[in-house]
């Protein structure tokens, strides 16, 4: 071989290896680079997802602690008085010992708080029987699953039973069940 021919090849061995350099290596790295930066970025966002899943979950499971906390320590607010609920859930047997008499009487509707928050359904239960039947019917009050406050309560025994090692007692207990008119709206 001559050295023009040598020359001439090696010229053109460099221009392919400059064609390919350019036309191949250089937009494969370029290509390459962009992938690895597209790359770390999407592994930061899947780090950045299981960091919130995680959050989620932590929330998800708090939620679930205070719903049922809500569940074991709130009293619901219905939609509507619903006083027979209320009356089937406080009545005694009238057995003519321990309960000789009871009766219940409502009043008229009430709106409570500045904001009107809640509307009140006044309720008194006056009843004629032994201490022992008057707090079952506040128990049953304070067991209810609805909110109903108790507003006052008043026993009194006659004064002709006042030697008698049990007598029966004169209870007037009022209440008001709370309900909420907004819900319905």
């Amino acid at each position: 071989m001559t050295a023009t021919l040598e020359r001439w090849m090696l010229l053109g061995t460099f221009v392919l290896s400059v064609l390919f350099v350019s036309f191949f290596i250089l937009p494969n790295y370029k290509s390459a680079k962009l992938s690895s930066k597209e790359s770390k970025s999407l592994e930061a966002r899947i780090q950045q997802l299981e960091l919130r899943q995680t959050e989620v979950a932590k929330m998800r499971s708090q939620y679930q602690e205070l719903k049922k906390q809500v569940e074991a320590e709130c009293k619901r607010v219905p939609s509507t008085p619903d006083m027979s609920q209320i009356v089937q859930a406080l009545s005694l047997n009238v057995d003519g010992h321990k309960v000789l008499d009871q009766s219940f009487t409502s009043g008229t509707t009430l709106t409570e708080g500045e904001e009107r928050k809640f509307s009140v359904q006044p309720l008194a239960v006056t009843l004629y029987a032994d201490f022992e039947s008057i707090f079952s019917v506040i128990q049953n009050v304070e067991s209810m699953d609805r909110l109903v406050r108790i507003s006052s309560i008043r026993i009194t025994r006659k004064e002709s039973e006042s030697d008698v090692l049990a007598p029966s007692l004169e209870a007037a207990i009022g209440l008001h069940a709370m309900y909420d008119i907004a819900e319905v709206e």
